[in-house]
């Protein structure tokens, strides 16, 4: 009489468990996302004044951008011709509306304004005496560690017959970032505004 080989039950709990975990094994880890946000801020030195009793009120119009800044990655640029967008550092807030909000704090906090309101801000019962008009043209890192920075600007008389009362071409030439550090980026570009407020409250200051 031939002998039958004995099966134990058990075994068919174990072979869908061994299964599964031969199903797990392979499953891809989970990465972590490199993506890192940043936004523009004041200089934290930035010296606060009480605006004088003439301080004038600023409407700040909508900060204009060159269409291809608008996009959320940070640019580098690597020519004349080409740029690269970092992927993975990106504007945490339109870049837009961290540039007004900059030009805003810098110009209270220098004491060239008594009240700077942009869209949204904009009070009824404020009479404003200049409209502010920001175009930034350049806005980036060179693959080289320059910073890339233009905006021009022009402050009008409000009222029925508006007159330019000064304007300016905004285009610092001295700041310098670590091309391996997006963060030195964004720090540089902060200033490069703050400077942009400066050179608008001097004008200011000459009317």
């Amino acid at each position: 009489m031939k002998s039958r080989a004995s099966f134990s039950p058990g075994l068919l709990f174990l072979v869908p468990g061994l299964l599964a975990f031969a199903g797990c094994s392979i499953l891809p880890q989970a990465q972590t996302d490199p993506t890192r946000f940043y936004v523009l801020s004041t200089p934290a030195a930035a010296p606060a004044f009480e605006p004088g009793a003439k301080a004038p009120a600023i409407h700040l119009r909508p900060v204009e951008l060159a269409s291809y800044i608008k996009s959320k990655p940070l640019i580098v640029r690597r020519g004349d011709n080409e740029i690269e967008f970092r992927e993975y550092a990106r504007w945490g807030e339109p870049l837009e509306l961290g540039i007004g909000r900059v030009l805003r704090e810098e110009l209270l906090a220098r004491g060239a304004a008594g009240a700077v309101l942009a869209a949204g801000l904009r009070a009824f019962n404020v009479d404003y005496d200049y409209e502010l008009t920001v175009h930034v043209l350049t806005c980036e890192g060179d693959i080289d560690g320059t910073v890339q920075f233009r905006a021009v600007w022009e402050l009008s008389t409000t009222g029925v017959a508006p007159k330019v009362a000064a304007r300016g071409d905004y285009r610092p030439t001295d700041l310098k970032w670590d091309v391996k550090n997006e963060s030195s980026l964004v720090a540089q570009l902060s200033t490069a505004v703050a400077g942009l407020s400066g050179e608008i409250a001097a004008g200011l200051a000459r009317k």
